[in-house]
């Protein structure tokens, strides 16, 4: 989903969240652009409106926030959570 502030929030099940922060992406345009397709897991298929693993900006933000999820499928547990203090 993206927000009015130019962040992005990208949900999963059981009220998970990632939220991609615009100056983030800002800071580190050039190697998301470069390397977003390392983002797509093996034998992974994502249909956008440009086509089979194709993706716009918006896409290629929304799987560099994808990769901050970490989960193990049969027992999954939050690890850390960061967040910052400004």
């Amino acid at each position: 989903m993206n927000m009015k502030d130019g962040n992005i929030l990208i949900q999963y099940n059981h009220d998970v969240a990632s939220l991609v922060l615009s100056d983030v992406v800002e800071q580190n345009w050039t190697e998301i652009d470069k390397q977003h397709q390392r983002a797509i897991a093996t034998s992974e298929v994502l249909i956008s409106s440009l086509g089979h693993n194709v993706f716009d900006d918006f896409g290629k933000k929304a799987l560099f926030g994808r990769c901050f999820m970490f989960m193990d499928a049969q027992s999954p547990k939050v690890v850390r959570i960061e967040r910052h203090e400004g």
